[in-house]
């Protein structure tokens, strides 16, 4: 297991990331992720899918009255799709090449919705297609909710967190069950992902002042653009660097 400064550190991005999303809807695998892939990458993605499944429990069952049971349908469905895709991708492609084929995805989206919010609409097909590429992302890297949250952009935040946290429920749970198939998911990851659990209550508990602020001011919709943006940079850095030193 990782010395005490490494899961000190990780212990605290996971924290951030938890008072993030359970702000926002999304955020988690954003914040913390590239902590943990620097500080201890033999132990990514599956600590941190753990770590995604306990908080979007805790999220679900505290907005569950708000989510969009048709639109979360579909999104798994395309959720189903990309997580079987990613265990034959993870074996194909590089991972670099997937982070920087990603990530020009997001910021094609979001360029997009900031002129004209109304060129991504929430229907059956754009539910699908954000979806999977969510399960093909989130099963490789851990980093799958800005596809999906930003169908539901223009949606209230209880909608958005509602929404997003049984989609995550369901989804982080097929990937670690697709990991695990593949034999992917190593016995370290979870306990890591365990060690970890204390900071996600604690993040998640502090989130509720910070959510009812974002709601009340209005912010919402910018700041899931915003995060996007900055997930898409995560990962061109992230596959720039692998691939410098390749």
């Amino acid at each position: 297991m990782p010395e005490l400064p490494v899961l000190v550190c990780a212990s605290v991005a996971v924290f951030l990331g938890a008072l993030v999303q359970g702000s926002l809807g999304v955020g988690l695998a954003l914040v913390s992720a590239p902590v943990v892939q620097i500080a201890a990458p033999r132990l990514m993605p599956g600590s941190l899918l753990l770590v995604a499944a306990v908080l979007a429990v805790l999220g679900a069952v505290r907005e569950i009255s708000h989510t969009d049971w048709h639109g979360v349908s579909w999104a798994l469905t395309g959720r189903v799709a990309g997580t079987a895709a990613a265990s034959y991708v993870v074996l194909v492609v590089s991972g670099p090449t997937l982070d920087l084929l990603s990530a020009a995805i997001t910021l094609g989206v979001v360029s997009l919705l900031a002129f004209d919010p109304e060129r991504l609409p929430r229907n059956r097909g754009t539910l699908l297609a954000s979806g999977a590429v969510a399960g093909l992302t989130g099963t490789t890297s851990s980093i799958g909710g800005p596809f999906i949250a930003l169908v539901y952009h223009r949606e209230p935040g209880p909608t958005i967190r509602g929404t997003l946290n049984v989609f995550y429920t369901a989804g982080t749970l097929l990937s670690l069950a697709s990991l695990s198939v593949v034999g992917r998911l190593p016995g370290e990851q979870l306990a890591f992902g365990a060690l970890l659990l204390p900071a996600v209550v604690a993040g998640f508990a502090l989130s509720g002042p910070v959510r009812r602020h974002v709601d009340g001011s209005g912010r919402t919709r910018g700041a899931v653009l915003v995060l996007a943006v900055a997930a898409a940079l995560v990962l061109i850095v992230r596959g720039l660097v692998a691939m410098g030193g390749a």
